[in-house]
């Protein structure tokens, strides 16, 4: 994807052009219809999304728990080593919406390669959890 793309993300901040060009080149950005749920809790993750446009709803146990929008993270628990640990949510586009996609392999990826590139990534993602977008 273009690296210019993730100008402005807060997630991408810390980073340098040169770090953002490295991360552009092994994330992809996706849309989806309203209605589309983009993860189940209770199943396991195999990506995580940075909203850019649109709206989610967030739901665990049944209950609505927050709705998400632009510069929000959703499945970023996976970030933090949660690979194999199961979704605590639920997440479905409220709107039409367009993400930036990272899964498990390419963030495997960014790490092996740039280590601390990651790290700014999982560092800035802990600063931005919450107990509402952990899914």
């Amino acid at each position: 994807m273009d690296p210019a793309r993730l100008d402005g993300i807060p997630l991408f901040a810390s980073l340098s052009a040169e770090e953002r060009a490295h991360v552009a080149d092994r994330v992809s950005e996706v849309s989806f219809d309203a209605g589309r749920r983009l993860m189940s809790q209770d199943q396991f993750p195999v990506e995580c999304f940075l909203i850019q446009q649109g709206t989610v709803e967030v739901v665990r146990d049944g209950e609505h728990i927050a709705d998400l929008g632009p510069g929000d993270v959703v499945g970023e628990v996976a970030l933090f080593g949660g690979w194999e640990k199961p979704r605590n949510a639920t997440v479905t586009a409220s709107t039409p919406l367009r993400v930036i996609r990272i899964d498990d392999r390419a963030f495997r990826r960014i790490t092996r390669e740039l280590p601390a590139v990651a790290e700014k990534m999982r560092a800035t993602a802990a600063e931005r959890a919450g107990p509402a977008n952990d899914g």
